[in-house]
């Protein structure tokens, strides 16, 4: 029998579970229990830690499980808390300590999770690079998803620019309104595997949304259109999800909060801080029963 005594606890204000990406956002409270605290000594010096803890709250067990990439994998193949002996491990990043307190940023413990043990984070032996190509892989549109969930627009529209070939203000426009939705999406951790996109749009805007959502021709869960009613619909196997229309006063709108003098990469990016809601219109979409 192998028994396992908890060192500490996190604490922070995550108490349900959620997508990763949002709870490693919280600054967490790890408070190391009397017992262990001289087994912090010089833990300042570490920028980076390696957390070990339990996933408390999950009483599922499965050794394959569904990943976002719509795969289905082994669970030692993922991050699946649903795992046996329910136990995580992450790398976070130390902001200070004080006392037998940690304070840190990155962890994706919910409340009350129990801590099992910390580790000076090493990659010395791994050069980074190769490690985090490894990891797209596997996982091609990881980086596209934690710029989504952080609301990284800027990223994205320099990402989408690459295969559209120039930024400018209607790329940008698809890429706020593709985030907006797919942030809610990726929030209510549903599986964008189970939606389908349909586009009535004409030119640049169309490149950001299907860079954004990760639905293309290839796909076959893409419906294109090309018309002047700009909007598109995300919508699951039961017809649920959203439709976005742009605005037709968003012309009016960004020439008179963006200098006219601006080269199309500049308004491109200064349309990224405008406001949403003056631009476009989210209308949830209910499949009514019968």
């Amino acid at each position: 029998m192998i028994t396992i005594t908890p060192i500490g606890f996190v604490h922070n204000t995550c108490s349900d579970s959620q997508t990763p990406e949002l709870i490693k956002k919280e600054t967490s409270r790890i408070e190391i229990l009397p017992p262990y605290t001289e087994g912090l000594r010089d833990i300042e010096q570490c920028e980076y830690i390696d957390l070990l803890f339990s996933f408390h709250q999950e009483e599922r067990t499965e050794l394959t499980t569904h990943i976002r990439t719509g795969e289905t994998k082994g669970i030692f193949a993922t991050r699946s808390p649903q795992r046996p002996n329910h136990i995580g491990v992450t790398t976070v990043k130390l902001l200070q300590r004080e006392g037998n307190t940690l304070y840190v940023t990155g962890a994706d413990a919910l409340n009350g999770s129990p801590v099992f043990d910390i580790k000076h984070c090493d990659t010395s032996v791994f050069d980074q690079t190769a490690i985090h190509h490894s990891i797209l892989k596997e996982s091609p549109r990881i980086d596209i998803i934690r710029n989504i969930m952080e609301h990284n627009t800027t990223e994205l529209l320099l990402h989408t620019a690459q295969f559209h070939g120039h930024i400018c203000p209607g790329l940008a426009l698809g890429i706020m309104a593709a985030t907006r939705v797919m942030h809610t999406l990726y929030a209510e951790q549903r599986d964008p595997e189970d939606f389908t996109l349909t586009v009535n749009m004409k030119n640049c805007p169309i490149d950001g949304i299907l860079y954004v959502t990760g639905i293309t021709p290839a796909t076959n869960r893409l419906t294109l259109k090309y018309s002047n009613d700009m909007y598109f619909e995300l919508k699951d196997k039961k017809e649920n999800g959203w439709k976005v229309k742009l605005l037709e006063s968003n012309r009016d709108y960004i020439n008179r909060e963006i200098p006219t003098h601006l080269s199309a990469i500049e308004k491109g990016f200064a349309v990224l801080k405008l406001d949403f809601n003056r631009l476009f219109k989210i209308t949830p979409q209910f499949n009514s029963p019968g």
